[in-house]
């Protein structure tokens, strides 16, 4: 969540950066705070902004006031009943998908399309409970009948680079983006050749760097760091299977 974020790289800003932050933090209505308000508020530059955003690990200034919207809303119903919980819980959940939705391309969903469908061979990676999401979508890639595979356990994933090829595809499901084993595949796999295709969160993490195609969603901090939807995750994986499924049977749609 946001804190946790301003924690760990606030010294990682400059004196101007840390100025507008702080600033920032300190609106009522966050999300309706412009660039050009900060730079005559603190007498900050538009790019000093910006440059603060990506050292807290945000692509963009809209992404950061999502985050310091939600974080502070948690903060303030932090010890609330249980009742706030679910409350607070739905409108997580609502915030998630609809900024979803708002970033996802169809451009994107064909290219991963286009790149699973062509390839000999996928090799399907998560972890933790995104593993669950992921073993999902491998079953349906089974069921129209693509070579596919899952790989959860540390072992079966770190031999990976040792059998992918260039004419194979690595499909990664990873909302952090930051598991170490996964990363050292793929790593060892782009030498391969082999196609990097992630569906991760909006962070700028190793995964994402290292990927060929991202399709990104949107993860609202959490107040609880084990626990967190992976919602978003089918809902990215259930539109992706129809496009690939629209894609080779134009006009059948399928519901499983």
């Amino acid at each position: 969540m946001f804190f946790d974020n301003l924690k760990d790289n606030y010294d990682k800003l400059s004196i101007s950066e840390q100025q507008a932050i702080d600033y920032l933090m300190k609106q009522e209505n966050i999300e309706h705070t412009t660039l050009k308000e900060i730079k005559q508020a603190v007498l900050v530059s538009s790019s000093t902004v910006i440059r603060a955003c990506k050292k807290l690990g945000y692509n963009t200034f809209i992404d950061l006031k999502y985050d310091l919207k939600i974080s502070k809303k948690l903060a303030k119903n932090s010890n609330h009943s249980t009742s706030s919980t679910f409350i607070t819980l739905k409108e997580q959940l609502s915030v998630e998908f609809s900024r979803t939705i708002s970033i996802l391309n169809q451009d994107d969903f064909d290219i991963f399309a286009e790149k699973i469908i062509n390839s000999r061979r996928i090799f399907c990676l998560g972890s933790g409970s995104s593993y669950m999401v992921m073993s999902d979508f491998n079953r349906k890639l089974k069921l129209i009948n693509l070579w596919a595979n899952d790989y959860f356990e540390h072992y079966s994933i770190k031999r990976i680079p040792e059998i992918c090829t260039k004419d194979d595809v690595i499909l990664v499901f990873s909302l952090s983006g930051n598991t170490d084993v996964i990363n050292d595949c793929i790593l060892e796999a782009k030498q391969n050749g082999t196609t990097i295709l992630s569906i991760t969160s909006l962070a700028n993490s190793p995964l994402a760097k290292m990927s060929d195609h991202l399709i990104k969603v949107y993860d609202a901090p959490k107040n609880r760091k084990k626990i967190r939807s992976r919602l978003m995750l089918n809902v990215v994986g259930i539109i992706l299977f129809e496009t690939i499924v629209s894609t080779i049977n134009p006009g059948q749609y399928v519901i499983d």
